[in-house]
């Protein structure tokens, strides 16, 4: 990259076929060319799996580049420093992307980052935040066992073809909702929910349990039992309501370990909480902004889906809401993994 100063960078999304996706992805991003059938995910910041999974530089120097062929050029430029020494060559430290579940996922459960690369799955488990976008009446997602549950029993019931439709919890949610779900914890979005999630670069999961759902083949999609019961799969979601939020002010309502989430809910015009260093995941979620940069030319108009990169060094960013909104700011922690 070179060395003029860029406050912060626009990517491509990429669409991810899903066998339980819906359409409403599109309404929120008619300008790009998406599928014109049902697809379930939109990866909006991505170095992860194929290249053609990986999100890339819209407009500037070095447009038409992936994310991960700039970071192989200047991580430190992209990631700062501390960063750029802990994390493999190529890879950005979260995944960001928006799931529209038309149909109830499958019943899965994701590794931590120990039991990954004990198994060869890579260096990162999975730890990930689901912030719902929309929710259609009465629609649900589960984590966390019910009582009397855990995952040696799940999966001998699975085996065993048993109704395990009680083994989670299962949580009402609407929009503004937020549910972390750490490593182990066995979950399933429900049909009928649009969500944002930021999570760890990883794209591992462990199906339990599948239901009727077939995949883009037309064939039942392969069960991993005997790699859910190798995690300790004692992991519990944290729920926060819309209703409980603050309005008007920043906050952080979880507390993930490989990330921080700084969220505004309601109307603001002044800076945008930077970190002290690294880069960060600036979005709209909802709702429509003006984001300033502090220098000539730098201000854009963000409206819901709207994702930018804001790259170290970066000590100016201010925003102005036109009403009503939700913007979020995803920072990776650094220093936090043993490599």
């Amino acid at each position: 990259m070179s060395n003029r100063v860029e406050p912060m960078l626009t990517l491509s999304s990429v669409a991810i076929e899903k066998p339980w996706g819906g359409t409403r992805l599109k309404t929120f991003f008619p300008e790009q060319n998406l599928p014109s059938d049902k697809f379930g995910e939109l990866w909006l910041v991505s170095t992860v799996g194929e290249e053609h999974c990986h999100s890339k530089i819209v407009g500037g120097d070095h447009s038409g580049l992936t994310l991960r062929e700039c970071l192989f050029r200047n991580p430190e430029r992209i990631l700062g420093k501390s960063l750029a020494q802990q994390l493999p060559a190529g890879d950005f430290p979260l995944l960001f992307k928006w799931i529209d579940a038309c149909e109830d996922l499958s019943v899965q459960v994701h590794p931590d980052d120990s039991l990954a690369r004990k198994l060869g799955l890579g260096e990162n488990g999975k730890e990930e935040t689901w912030m719902i976008l929309e929710a259609e009446s009465g629609a649900t997602v589960r984590a966390g066992f019910s009582s009397g549950w855990n995952i040696t029993r799940l999966a001998d019931a699975v085996t065993a073809g048993e109704d395990i439709s009680e083994s989670l919890l299962r949580y009402p949610v609407q929009k503004g909702d937020l549910l972390h779900i750490p490593p182990g914890t066995v979950h399933s979005i429900g049909g009928g929910v649009l969500l944002a999630e930021i999570q760890q670069p990883s794209d591992v999961t462990f199906r339990i349990h599948d239901g009727e759902t077939l995949g883009l083949d037309g064939q039942p999609r392969e069960l991993h039992l005997d790699m859910a019961v190798k995690t300790s799969a004692t992991g519990s979601p944290q729920y926060c309501e819309e209703k409980e939020l603050s309005r008007n002010v920043w906050h952080q309502r979880v507390t993930p370990v490989a990330y921080q989430i700084t969220e505004l809910h309601g109307e603001w015009n002044g800076p945008v909480p930077l970190p002290a260093e690294g880069c960060s995941i600036f979005t709209c979620l909802s709702g429509e902004a003006s984001l300033g940069t502090g220098i000539e030319g730098g201000q854009e108009i963000l409206r819901a889906g709207d994702v930018r990169l804001i790259l170290p060094g970066t000590t100016s960013l201010s925003l102005k809401t036109g009403g009503e909104g939700w913007f979020a700011l995803f920072s990776p922690r650094s220093g936090l993994v043993d490599r």
